[in-house]
């Protein structure tokens, strides 16, 4: 069986590399180098070019991360994958290399506050300009396009409030008035989908997230075409994002076991969504795998997987969002996702910070609202532990 025909499980152990003579280990080796010998073939790729792919300084490219990014292209269905010092390193890299210059995009303001930032800061300063909108309000969606727009930008399921982007339309949208769409798809992970397969030009993750599945590697990534992976190079060199190897090898690691963690993120997030949606100190719960969401129909269609985050909004605002998470005994009080553990954490003091309360309001995040990354733990014990907390 090909690589290239293999399943999604399969692909997360075996895509992008298989040993064998001159590269004998099973475990992809960390080249823990930051310089090469470089070979003609090494001198060819740089003078066309492709210095990711070269063994030249581990700035350019690395064995152990180019056999990572090749593993991630083949998930994502893409031609080529690049990978980053961080999450923010990889949106920065493609948001200037899309952008710039004088280009305009077209944001969700349904966005990581990371993202935002980089949109509402360095787009901003290079010369480049951001408009935010509600992605489901149509008129405001079309009306946002200028003659300039470059690019569109959501996620596949928001952070923190998980609406759920149509991205064939999106790329419709885009692709009509030749713009391109990227989509981060942290939440959703190749397992859940394959943004590209729906019309996307670009894919982003935050691979300190699923991908590592751990809490211990800091990462990004990036999946495209092999035009656009080139124009992202000169990002990462100049800017100084490239990710070391032993960083790879903890991303490597962790995609191995990506496809069966999900099951088990995806099943104890529908388990603990439907327990806090008839908890009586529990107002509101966005879930898209509840059949109450406004999003249930298109995550069902669009998604294989309604995801394993999950919003609870409790009684008593913000203050009493705090007890909650100081009387947990087993999810953590900590922010990020998408590693083993269970992680809960105020998107106010968190992801969402640097916005007034009205700004959050208008974005959905209401006071006493708490971000649940759902891990891979008995799911009753989950509920047992809320239920305790919420009291």
């Amino acid at each position: 069986m090909s690589k290239q025909s293999a399943r999604l499980s399969t692909l997360c152990i075996h895509g992008g590399r298989r040993p064998g003579p001159g590269d004998p280990a099973v475990v992809t080796p960390i080249h823990q180098t930051t310089t090469f010998v470089p070979e003609e073939r090494d001198w060819e790729l740089v003078r066309a070019g492709r210095v990711a792919e070269s063994r030249f300084y581990s700035r350019y490219g690395n064995p152990s991360v180019a056999a990572v990014e090749r593993r991630l292209a083949l998930l994502e269905g893409a031609e080529e994958a690049r990978l980053f010092a961080s999450g923010n390193a990889a949106s920065h890299a493609a948001i200037l290399a899309l952008a710039l210059p004088g280009g305009h995009v077209v944001a969700s303001d349904r966005l990581y506050g990371g993202t935002r930032a980089i949109l509402s800061n360095a787009l901003v300063a290079s010369g480049g300009a951001v408009d935010f909108v509600d992605f489901d309000d149509e008129a405001a969606l079309l009306a946002a396009f200028r003659s300039t727009t470059r690019l569109v930008l959501c996620e596949s399921i928001a952070n923190p409030t998980l609406e759920v982007a149509d991205v064939p339309r999106l790329a419709e949208l885009a692709h009509a008035r030749g713009a391109l769409l990227m989509v981060d798809a942290t939440y959703a992970t190749p397992v859940l989908q394959r943004p590209l397969e729906l019309g996307a030009d670009v894919v982003m993750h935050s691979a300190s997230k699923y991908l590592g599945g751990h809490s211990d590697v800091i990462a990004g990534a990036l999946a495209s075409s092999s035009e656009l992976a080139l124009r992202f190079d000169r990002w990462r060199i100049d800017a100084g994002g490239s990710l070391d190897a032993h960083a790879a090898f903890l991303i490597d690691r962790g995609i191995k076991t990506l496809a069966v963690r999900m099951r088990a993120h995806v099943e104890n997030a529908g388990v603990l969504a439907r327990a806090l949606e008839t908890h009586p100190k529990v107002t509101r719960v966005l879930y898209p795998g509840l059949e109450s969401n406004a999003h249930h129909a298109r995550a069902s269609q669009l998604l294989a997987g309604p995801g394993a985050m999950v919003l609870a909004t409790c009684a008593g605002g913000d203050a009493e969002a705090e007890r909650v998470l100081g009387r947990l005994e087993l999810a953590i009080a900590a922010p990020s996702l998408g590693g083993v553990e269970t992680l809960v954490c105020q998107p106010v003091y968190t992801s969402h910070t640097g916005m007034t309360e009205e700004e959050r309001v208008a974005v959905g995040i209401l006071p006493g609202s708490f971000r649940i990354s759902v891990g891979i733990e008995d799911g009753d014990d989950l509920v047992d532990d809320f239920t305790r907390a919420l009291g």
